[in-house]
């Protein structure tokens, strides 16, 4: 075989059928990739993390390696479904081609409104066998809770991010916690049908909401909480110990609350001794995710 000299127009026919090899070296990739087999991989091991089942009315390949889930469906035994309109996942090409992992989700609230409501997560390892270093990251853009956290929130704006880097051992299917720093806010807040004893519900009011952590394998300092509204305001400090499933976590917070105008209103219904407006006082919050109680 003789090669083209200096003249690169020498050069076009076989540039041109090295990129036709490429091109259809790409597309047999694309058309035999096992979809389905990543499909029941992913929901398994969501499945097995968190406890919550996922199904989807419809799921249809997307370009060049990526899935896409439409009316999703989140159910576990304790706890209401949550709806989505879509989530897709796309996979790192050229990642996956070196051998390696890439996985970019987005998960929509309402399949037509791309503005919010939306959550992404990357996740990357060096492996497709998800062993050794992994990193997830992910961010929360203008989530309605109402539409999550029901019935206990009746309205709220989140937006966060976290990132979080674990590992997977070769001799055992249990990640690594990490390390990782999770921060979240929440705008016009309104928490309803609280439990407060006695058959009895509260109801709070916060214009604004802000959680940090800051996690070293299962151990996360409480960074930053604090909120405020018309009800009062509060901050707190303490540690939160991870567990699997994440209801699981054991609480151990300090929290020091500001009585406001609102709250000092409804106390006298609860049966709550009166506490002026500005007031504070503070108790200690500990138990589980799923059964936390206050202790004085």
């Amino acid at each position: 075989m003789v090669w083209p000299g200096k003249d690169m127009s020498a050069w076009k026919e076989p540039l041109l059928w090295i990129a036709a090899g490429c091109g259809l070296l790409l597309l047999f990739f694309v058309l035999t990739f096992p979809y389905g087999a990543v499909q029941a991989r992913i929901i398994g091991e969501f499945h097995r993390a968190t406890g919550i089942e996922a199904r989807a009315v419809d799921w249809t390949v997307g370009f060049p390696v990526g899935l896409e889930w439409r009316k999703v469906t989140l159910t576990k035994a304790d706890g209401l479904p949550l709806q989505l309109g879509l989530l897709r996942l796309q996979v790192g090409l050229w990642r996956l081609l070196t051998g390696g992992l890439a996985l970019d989700l987005v998960a929509q609230v309402d399949e037509t409104t791309a503005a919010s409501g939306v959550s992404t997560v990357t996740v990357t390892a060096p492996s497709l066998t998800m062993r050794g270093p992994i990193t997830v990251s992910g961010k929360i853009q203008q989530l309605d809770l109402s539409k999550v956290i029901r019935p206990y929130v009746t309205r709220g704006i989140l937006t966060g991010e976290f990132s979080q880097h674990g590992e997977v051992a070769a001799t055992s299917a249990a990640p690594s916690f990490g390390d990782g720093t999770w921060k979240a806010d929440v705008k016009d807040l309104v928490l309803d049908q609280l439990p407060a004893g006695n058959d009895r519900t509260l109801s709070l009011t916060f214009s604004s909401m802000s959680l940090g952590l800051a996690c070293h394998e299962q151990l996360c300092d409480v960074t930053d909480l604090k909120g405020d509204g018309i009800d009062g305001s509060f901050s707190g400090q303490g540690k939160v110990t991870l567990q699997q499933p994440i209801q699981k976590s054991e609480l151990a917070l300090s929290m020091t609350v500001t009585p406001g105008v609102g709250f000092a209103a409804k106390a006298a219904g609860l049966g709550i001794p009166p506490l002026p407006p500005g007031t504070p006082f503070t108790f200690k919050v500990i138990g589980t995710l799923a059964q936390a109680r206050v202790a004085l």
